[in-house]
């Protein structure tokens, strides 16, 4: 998902978490006022009733039924039953809260005749008058949510996601543009780069064999001299090409690289052995701590991280310079990585701007085995494709270090 996706996603969650919590509030607030309201239609009834006690009681509605309660609880009067055979309600909910409060209402059977009522109780202090009436059909009806009322909710809830895929969509029309607009401008970019590149090692090569050409004259150790040098420059092309490829297919193409098992521990032994000879050369040595253990990943990306880590080290630490792995896993489906060298370390403010594309030390970090300038920046993504970050560091006391994580894919 997107970050405009997740933006649009995040904004219409709050606006549909409000509809749905305006419609809990708004039925519960009209079920909370027609409780209101009926309770104060009962009061009327239990008025005239208390205002009637030294006479005759007035005439009620047929579904209107009168108890007269002392503040002890016991029924003095009922409608309904003889009052002497009927139990203390003090504990009725209605009746205790009335007395408390001075007036309550309740819905719920009744204890004698099994029959589900609204119940009204109003204490006058002397006497606590309650007036029950069944829940009924009609009043089942009253007490229904208003049909209009959740269907505005409802259309307001339907408008909140059509809108939300609307912008959504509009959203994500947007970022692909942008992204291959920008892919657009680093692939012109990294062409511009490429081509740049490209030319300086067969500028090399042309120049060296063309002298070698046009001056016959020229001593063997002089030509010598010249094949040795265009063939190291027809190397950094090589390599440079390789690199080409690899960071091309890295970024166009991902799906094409296969998933398996792989002992990392191996890799780096391969690694070190095909390096063998570079090694041996800037008389370095190279210790390898990484356990023998499997990460599923693409072999090519994990054989190119290690092979760059160690090349840039042969290039860069100097002469007798030592480096070294370790690897802690994380978890079951993570692993952290340290390589180091103790080699002269960079400047601190390089340390990010070495993971680019075809950048160049200052010169007086420069090794005349310069490669593609595109390792560090293969390294980063291979680490990405893992699904893992990469940061470096200087190493306390001269070095340079690389830290970063591989997941299982």
């Amino acid at each position: 998902m997107t970050y405009g996706n997740k933006r649009i996603f995040s904004s219409a969650s709050v606006i549909i978490l409000f509809a749905l919590a305006a419609l809990a509030i708004a039925v519960l607030s009209e079920d909370k006022n027609k409780k209101a309201i009926l309770a104060a239609r009962m009061e009327v009834f239990c008025d005239l009733a208390y205002n009637s006690l030294n006479g005759e009681l007035p005439s009620l509605p047929e579904n209107i039924e009168i108890s007269i309660i002392q503040p002890d609880g016991t029924v003095i009067f009922d409608s309904r039953t003889e009052a002497v055979a009927m139990e203390n309600h003090r504990n009725r909910p209605e009746v205790s809260k009335a007395i408390t409060k001075g007036s309550a209402y309740a819905i719920r059977r009744s204890s004698t005749s099994d029959t589900r009522y609204f119940y009204y109780a109003k204490s006058y202090g002397d006497r606590v008058v309650r007036c029950a009436r069944p829940f009924e059909v009609d009043l089942q009806k009253f007490f229904k949510a208003d049909p209009l009322l959740i269907i505005s909710l409802t259309l307001l809830l339907s408008l909140s996601l059509i809108v939300t895929i609307l912008l959504s969509r509009h959203f994500e029309k947007e970022e692909k543009a942008a992204a291959e607009s920008q892919r657009r401008q680093l692939k012109h970019e990294m062409t511009g780069n490429i081509s740049h590149e490209l030319k300086t090692p067969i500028s090399c090569m042309r120049s060296y064999l063309e002298t070698i050409i046009n001056h016959p004259e020229l001593d063997n150790e002089k030509k010598d001299l010249f094949i040795e040098r265009s063939y190291l420059q027809s190397l950094r092309l090589s390599d440079m090409i390789r690199d080409i490829t690899l960071i091309t297919k890295l970024e166009e193409a991902p799906e094409l690289f296969k998933i398996e098992a792989i002992n990392i521990k191996l890799v780096f032994e391969e690694v070190c052995d095909e390096l063998e000879d570079q090694i041996s050369k800037a008389q370095m040595s190279v210790t390898n701590l990484l356990p023998p253990v499997c990460i599923r990943g693409n072999y090519q990306l994990l054989y190119s991280i290690f092979r760059n880590l160690v090349e840039n080290s042969v290039k860069y630490a100097g002469k007798g310079a030592k480096a070294e792995i370790i690897c802690d896993p994380t978890s079951g489906r993570s692993f952290a990585f340290d390589y180091r060298d103790n080699g002269p370390g960079i400047a601190e403010d390089q340390l990010e701007k070495i993971f680019e594309r075809f950048y160049r030390l200052p010169s007086d970090r420069r090794s005349s085995q310069d490669g593609s300038g595109l390792g560090l920046s293969i390294i980063r993504n291979a680490v990405i494709f893992h699904k893992g970050e990469i940061t470096a560091y200087n190493v306390e006391g001269g070095g340079l270090g690389f830290r970063f994580t591989l997941s299982d894919l």
